[in-house]
């Protein structure tokens, strides 16, 4: 438990750093630092204010600039220790973000060196911070997550190595490399200059300390637990690089936990240690049912769940034991019940995201209704907590008409819709509205319809586009269940897919010009509905170029018919990959049968209807119109006729040769010769 100073604690840090009263912060910091570099106290805030997110997480530090403001500590009390540590974290922490990216493969060779160059200086401060304090835990410890997270520099390895390091500039060609011009511009962004000179020797404290081969991980991690036995953070930082995410696994985690590496640690974080890394597992790839490595890890989660854990601990494990139960059980009900178990660790005690969608799916949609006493807990959790805006709508709608073990509390719920709305709109986040979603969906497969529509249109109301869209198919009964008669209506249904098209949509902008076009609820609205359809397609949505035309061959002018046979469907046909191929071959093959936007012309007409036909040999409407084309002698009669007409032999020459070099079902060109 946090000790009850522990605000103040923070605070009054923050407020020293804002103030810049840099001598007064560092006495205090080397006060706290005593006692817990000798173990002395067990709740000790110091490893907490040592992190730049807490020193400027608080309102205090909102405009402070980090690297500012802490290099001029450094230069301000050059013999601070702290100062040293902390400006090395930051230094560390830019590095990460530059090199961000939303997969490996993405990051750019410039990414890596700006991130680099913020390394370089988060070495520095952390060997200046080294020869400042006889023992310099947090050094160590951060220089083991640099060291494994982008590897130690160049220059520091040739100091481990008793060698001089070269300059930057004679170590790498960087005269006019662009990727240098673009890698030194994440560092000038940040307000600096590359450091090109490097210390000719080590802190003593390094000198001769490092074992030949010694990987830098494994040395680090040494020296961390040298001055500091038993260091909590240190060892798990380290297991952290052995985890799945940095090539490792769970078994490997476990094995040095097991080992005399962790000898001094107790009991308790050994097996916070082993929840740690069991929590790295479940969170993972899923094993297969009925494998060896299944059991493995349901014996794992047996034996650690009987062992003392602290109740985050015991929650976090539960919480993502249940759906691998389940699943390695094939039943629902074996998920269910660990979180059960999981509810009763505390009264506050709540599963995380999945695991709350779990419980909902098991007891709605495939039907456990003995599991209803959880979804129960669920929900009132939920509503005494209130700050997951899925359960609290998801109660809201439960409330309305007294569902899942909830009173009806009619009163309530548009409160706590208001609510959800909020936290929504707070987190930015737009996958709560999408779980939304799913749960109706569990709702009405429960029969619960009437509170699937409450959810539904209570979202809408509040303005979320995919709940009107939800609604549109619900007034016209095209939804997943059976939507009781009373709920059908067309103008509703109009009002709903207009409305999400207009919050920008794109599937709704589509659909909505489909039912413009139809007429629903009213008259056909041709202009309204090439409107919806040149929205959708200008937002990428393919098939609507496709509707489009053929919209204006039913309906259009005579310029906007010749526009969909001379240019739209043109377009459709030179696209390889359009999903609607063959139905722009087949709609201009019956353009210039019939001569609407275009000259009639049965030869043309003819071809444009075979190649339909190569594209979708399934296509019933092609092949009568080709049979009819061809199924008689005069038929034939009037195909030679109209090919002497005709101002090209082959129209489908052009389009053919896109289709020989992109073949169905294949993303890759056919190779061709040289001479192709």
């Amino acid at each position: 438990m946090p000790q009850q100073d522990q605000p103040d604690n923070i605070s009054k840090a923050r407020m020293l750093l804002a103030t810049r009263r840099f001598l007064k912060l560092d006495e205090w910091l080397l006060s706290h630092m005593r006692s817990w570099q000798n173990q002395g106290e067990s709740h000790s805030d110091y490893g907490l204010l040592m992190h730049p997110s807490t020193l400027f997480g608080g309102t205090e530090s909102q405009t402070l600039n980090p690297l500012e403001i802490l290099s001029d500590w450094a230069q301000q009390c050059p013999q601070s220790y702290h100062a040293h540590v902390l400006l090395g974290m930051v230094w560390h922490e830019n590095a990460w973000m530059i090199r961000q990216a939303p997969n490996e493969e993405d990051i750019e060779d410039h990414q890596w060196l700006g991130a680099q160059l913020c390394c370089d200086y988060a070495v520095l401060a952390f060997l200046k911070a080294i020869e400042l304090h006889p023992r310099p835990t947090h050094a160590f410890r951060h220089m083991m997550n640099l060291s494994g997270g982008f590897g130690e520099p160049y220059w520091l390895k040739s100091l481990f190595a008793g060698e001089i390091p070269k300059p930057l500039h004679e170590k790498f060609s960087i005269q006019g490399s662009e990727v240098w011009q673009a890698g030194i511009a994440h560092i000038h962004a940040l307000g600096f200059e590359p450091a090109t000179h490097w210390p000719q020797s080590l802190p003593a404290a390094l000198q001769q300390t490092r074992k030949a081969d010694e990987e830098a991980l494994n040395y680090w991690l040494r020296m961390a637990m040298s001055v500091r036995h038993a260091d909590v953070g240190t060892m798990e930082s380290y297991l952290l690089f052995h985890s799945a995410f940095w090539g490792g696994s769970d078994e490997q985690q476990m094995l040095i936990i097991d080992s005399p590496l962790c000898a001094e640690f107790s009991d308790d974080e050994r097996n916070q240690f082993r929840a740690n890394a069991l929590c790295d597992a479940l969170s993972g790839e899923i094993a297969d049912r009925e494998s060896p490595r299944a059991a493995q890890l349901q014996q794992h989660l047996a034996d650690l769940l009987a062992q003392p854990l602290e109740p985050a601990t015991r929650i976090r494990l539960l919480d993502l034991a249940g759906i691998c139960m389940a699943y390695w059980q094939d039943d629902d009900q074996a998920g269910l019940a660990v979180y059960q178990d999981l509810f009763a660790v505390s009264p506050q005690a709540m599963p995380g995201h999945f695991a709350a969608l779990f419980i909902s799916r098991a007891v709605l949609a495939n039907g456990h209704q003995e599991g209803l006493p959880i979804l129960t807990q669920l929900l009132t959790r939920a509503l005494s907590q209130a700050t997951d805006p899925v359960l609290v709508s998801f109660a809201a709608a439960a409330l309305q008409y007294g569902l899942y073990g909830l009173p009806a509390r009619r009163e309530l719920s548009s409160g706590l819709m208001e609510h959800a709305w909020s936290l929504m709109q707070q987190s930015g986040d737009e996958q709560p509205v999408k779980d939304l979603v799913t749960l109706a969906h569990d709702m009405a497969i429960n029969d619960d319809l009437d509170a699937a529509h409450f959810l539904m249109t209570e979202m809408a109301r509040h303005g979320s586009a995919i709940h009107c869209y939800e609604l549109y198919f619900f007034y016209r009964n095209g939804w997943h269940q059976d939507v009781p008669e009373q709920y059908h209506n067309d103008s509703n249904a109009m009002d709903c897919v207009l409305s999400a098209a207009r919050s920008g949509l794109v599937p709704a902008m589509f659909t909505c010009a489909n039912a413009l076009r139809e007429g629903l609820g009213a008259e056909p609205d041709y202009e309204q509905a090439m409107h919806w359809y040149q929205r959708a397609a200008d937002a990428g949505h393919l098939s609507a170029a496709y509707f489009r035309a053929s919209c204006a061959l039913d309906n259009g002018t005579e310029a906007e018919k010749r526009l969909a046979t001379d240019q739209w469907l043109p377009e459709i046909l030179h696209n390889a990959t359009h999903p609607d191929r063959a139905e722009a071959a087949y709609t201009l093959g019956m353009a210039w049968l019939t001569g609407t936007g275009t000259k009639k012309n049965r030869y043309t007409a003819g071809k444009f209807i075979e190649f339909a036909l190569e594209l979708n040999p399934e296509s019933e409407a092609a092949r009568q119109v080709h049979q009819d084309l061809n199924g008689s002698l005069r038929a034939r009669m009037n195909l030679w006729q109209d090919k002497r007409k005709a101002e090209v032999e082959d129209p489908i020459a052009q389009f053919r040769q896109i289709h020989e070099n992109f073949p169905e079902n294949s993303l890759e060109p056919v190779p061709q010769s040289d001479n192709s």
